[in-house]
């Protein structure tokens, strides 16, 4: 037999230490802070374009490190003992939402509420309701950084969508579960970095994807789509949560 031509393979960069590098980097830049939470393997997952599995192994780097703490059952937090390199400006504090409890059940009791006046909308719509929607999804564009507009215009779409339900008690429990998660939206906006950068984006598409159903009168498709969007967005934040 002649002997093989066979070439060395270059080895391309395990998955799961880009990802422990990457995380590592927010940390060591501070976008990360002592006590963050760090988003969902899922959205970690869908962020990197690979499986939960290698998010996991890439976590355990992290945690064998002493970078981050896992908390049965509550979610993967930034060391207390992590420090940023650079001084930082104190945080916005939001205090109606103190506690991992009161968040998680915030975006399920957002999930419940805001599925069922998205359907409700869609069976109502008009062009003037679609108007005032679509208002709402174009004002949270922007170039460079996202600003204290994209928060606002997130929170108008959603309040746009509830008002446009017919029904005036599903509105007002909506813009009350709303208003106290601007502290925390606008903290997440605000978040740089390869990990959190597609934020405001990730959110404004699924904010099209809502309008559609709106403009095609799917009420099942609105219910749908906008209780997925709040799962999705409770994973940008780190809580799982389901949607039946």
């Amino acid at each position: 037999m002649s002997e093989m031509n066979v070439q060395p393979v270059a080895r391309r960069p395990h998955l799961a230490e880009h990802i422990a590098r990457s995380l590592s980097d927010e940390i060591a830049s501070g976008r990360l802070r002592p006590g963050d939470r760090l988003p969902t393997e899922q959205f970690l997952a869908q962020n990197f374009g690979v499986s939960r599995n290698v998010v996991r192994e890439g976590i355990a780097t992290l945690r064998a490190q002493g970078l981050i703490q896992s908390r049965q059952g509550v979610g993967v937090f930034v060391s207390p003992a992590t420090q940023s390199l650079e001084p930082l400006p104190p945080r916005e504090s939001a205090p109606l939402l103190d506690g991992d409890n009161t968040i998680r059940n915030m975006f399920e009791v957002r999930a419940v509420l805001e599925s069922q006046a998205a359907a409700l909308t869609a069976s109502h719509m008009t062009a003037q309701k679609l108007k005032t929607i679509q208002a709402a999804v174009l004002r949270m564009q922007y170039e460079g950084e996202p600003t204290l507009d994209t928060v606002n215009a997130d929170l108008d779409f959603h309040r746009a969508v509830a008002a446009a339900s017919g029904n005036d008690y599903l509105e007002t429990m909506i813009r009350t579960v709303l208003e106290p998660m601007r502290a925390l939206i606008t903290m997440n906006f605000a978040r740089r970095g390869p990990v959190f950068s597609n934020i405001p984006h990730a959110a404004r598409g699924e904010h099209e994807e809502l309008v559609q159903a709106f403009i095609d009168r799917d009420a099942e498709a609105a219910r749908q789509i906008m209780g997925q969007h709040i799962v999705s967005a409770a994973s940008r934040f780190g809580y799982e949560i389901k949607f039946f």
